[in-house]
């Protein structure tokens, strides 16, 4: 009997260190990306680059595929010019590498190599690096939607993707 409860406790933690290892990619679309794409969720096996480079992938075609008929001419430019860059992001697979005292999976916005983040790579190609790293100065591991910074809210506003949207590509790391 004790040998069984031993067990039970140590399948409890293991069981719960995995859970923990395997938070979605994304806060709004989950592992929905990876499922879509390979039939099954992520496991840990799965390297971290491989289901960013999924996701990304998954949320450039949905954003692709999204109507933009409401939006001025301009808008529609400046968003279909962002998605391309996000491609290029993508297909350059380097992807930075979340700090290992977070202890939780968060967004890290620049690790400490200057690797930039998806969405970092986006206001770091329209608004200049300058920006990206003030940004990541007092944002280093928040999600968009937690920045509080008049210029993130104004390059979102100008850009033609939304908030939520850019909360669709934001990863966790």
């Amino acid at each position: 009997m004790l040998g069984f409860m031993v067990m039970a406790a140590f399948l409890g933690i293991t069981l719960a260190s995995t859970q923990q290892q395997l938070q979605p990619i994304n806060t709004v679309l989950g592992d929905e990306s990876f499922i879509a794409t390979y039939g099954r969720k992520p496991d840990l096996r799965t390297p971290q680059s491989l289901r960013i480079e999924t996701h990304l992938a998954y949320v450039e075609d949905k954003l692709r595929q999204s109507s933009v008929t409401h939006l001025p001419a301009h808008l529609q430019q400046k968003r279909q010019r962002l998605l391309d860059l996000l491609q290029q992001y993508r297909e350059a697979g380097n992807f930075p590498q979340s700090e290992p005292n977070v202890g939780q999976y968060k967004p890290c916005f620049m690790d400490k190599n200057g690797t930039i983040c998806a969405v970092g790579y986006l206001i770091e190609q329209t608004e200049g690096r300058a920006i990206a790293e003030r940004i990541n100065a007092r944002h280093p591991y928040d999600y968009i939607q937690d920045m509080d910074m008049p210029e993130v809210q104004e390059w979102i506003e100008s850009s033609g993707l939304t908030e939520e949207e850019y909360e669709m590509i934001q990863t966790s790391h």
